[in-house]
């Protein structure tokens, strides 16, 4: 593809016996992503030159496709970056980098090989503010071995997201089955008391973030404690501050049910925020 390309759900497909992707407005269906859920997702974040936190994604990703016998070999993710630089893609995009299992049979299947998907669409930074979250009284996550990996399988998000929107919300805390805090609708929750900062552990079933991940890593190295464990939901409504984070950036939010936080961002938060997106 030559010249400029403006992000617009561009799809391109890499198949399990091809070293090259192609440009594609249909996929071969039915396939084992639409019957089974079988595979897995990035969502990703292009600033105009590479793929910020490239390498936790990939980490993550290898680590899901390892849990589901899906061959990591058949990545090479030096083709996906290849072709990245080929597009000349100019600003800010959002990459859904999607691997699901190539063959057929039902539920065991017959290949460990993979066929790849990347979409791009436009970038939406998070909003610096969420102004009203609820915590979902019908959705209770489950921790699993494949819990903190993305995979196909959304319908708890799906269904969450939809009993946020019916309640005219701007964010949803998930709990998990035994009623601790686990993550809100499409972001890692943490919150700060006192001084110290809080999330919830893996165990409750979140999903192990790439901004996660580097947000503790940066809280590591410059010495500030947090705690990553299981809480109950009053810990959290006990917070002074309490916000969300994902991909696409972080989100203050200004209260839960009755509760209000403060919202403005402490000093920590926006150096890491500055260097992050």
């Amino acid at each position: 593809m030559n010249g400029l390309m403006n992000a617009s759900d561009t799809i391109f497909i890499k198949m399990s016996e091809s070293d090259t992707w192609s440009s594609t407005s249909q996929v071969d269906s039915p396939n084992r992503a639409m019957s089974f859920g079988d595979g897995l997702f990035e969502t990703m974040y292009w600033d105009g030159e590479k793929i910020r936190l490239f390498d936790f994604h990939l980490d993550r990703l290898k680590y899901g496709m390892e849990i589901l016998d899906l061959s990591v070999s058949g990545l090479q993710e030096h083709s996906l970056l290849q072709l990245l630089q080929s597009l000349s893609l100019y600003g800010e995009s959002r990459l859904r980098w999607t691997v699901f299992r190539s063959g057929k049979g039902k539920y065991t299947p017959e290949s460990s090989d993979v066929v790849q998907l990347l979409q791009i669409s436009d970038f939406h930074r998070a909003p610096a503010m969420k102004h009203r979250a609820i915590i979902s009284e019908k959705i209770r996550l489950n921790p699993s071995i494949y819990s903190s990996s993305k995979t196909l399988n959304g319908l708890s998000y799906v269904l969450a997201n939809l009993e946020r929107k019916r309640n005219a919300a701007d964010e949803i805390i998930l709990l998990d089955n035994h009623g601790n805090v686990a993550e809100a609708g499409a972001a890692n929750i943490f919150w700060e008391k006192g001084g110290k900062i809080y999330t919830p552990s893996l165990e409750s079933g979140c999903i192990a973030g790439v901004m996660r991940r580097s947000f503790l890593d940066f809280l590591e190295e410059k010495r500030i404690e947090f705690v990553q464990d299981l809480f109950p939901v009053d810990d959290l409504l006990k917070a002074d501050r309490v916000w969300v984070s994902n991909a696409t950036g972080i989100s203050m939010l200004g209260q839960i049910g009755s509760k209000a936080f403060q919202t403005d961002l402490p000093d920590y938060l926006f150096a890491f925020y500055k260097n992050s997106l």
